[in-house]
């Protein structure tokens, strides 16, 4: 008998361990190993000054190559990675920037009603992209409709179907 729990928590524990890599999904690699907290606590920016939408729109945008440019049309510093940016800027070649977060496409998301209306900080969804020094593999915080449906609970906002899925 002994033997046949620990089989079956062996057995459990493989499934278990299974589940979270399989849900978790492959790790994202950006083609930049951009440094969130150089930017933002060295120099102050802010997320909206390279997320253009974040505030006015329905998407927040991956930043374009222009945004990019404002600052690196030539290098400030020495590193290689900070080259290959002015290289890709002096070329009109886009960065490649991988989507870290996103929603199924039955679901309406609008930044704007998040930030600008509900006055919610990006950091919580985002978590603290701000004091990272190179790009996760994966969203810090875990988008999914039970995170959802929780914070429309506790800040009593409309929760009902049509609200998202439309």
């Amino acid at each position: 008998m002994n033997r046949a729990i620990a089989v079956g928590i062996v057995a459990v524990t493989i499934v278990g361990v299974a589940a979270v890599f399989a849900l978790s999904g492959p790790a994202i690699e950006q083609p930049l190993a951009f440094n969130h907290s150089l930017h933002v606590e060295e120099f102050g920016a802010y997320c909206t000054d390279c997320h253009l939408y974040a505030e006015t729109g329905i998407r927040a945008t991956i930043p374009p190559l222009a945004v990019c440019a404002d600052c690196h049309d030539e290098a400030l510093g020495e590193s290689e990675a900070e080259a290959w940016l002015v290289e890709r800027i002096a070329a009109d070649e886009p960065i490649g920037w991988q989507k870290l977060y996103s929603v199924e496409d039955h679901i309406f998301f609008s930044h704007r009603r998040h930030t600008t209306v509900g006055e919610i900080e990006c950091a919580e969804c985002h978590g603290d992209m701000a004091s990272l020094t190179e790009p996760p593999p994966r969203p810090l915080v875990p988008i999914s409709m039970d995170t959802c449906m929780d914070c429309h609970y506790e800040r009593d906002v409309a929760n009902g179907c049509i609200s998202c899925h439309w």
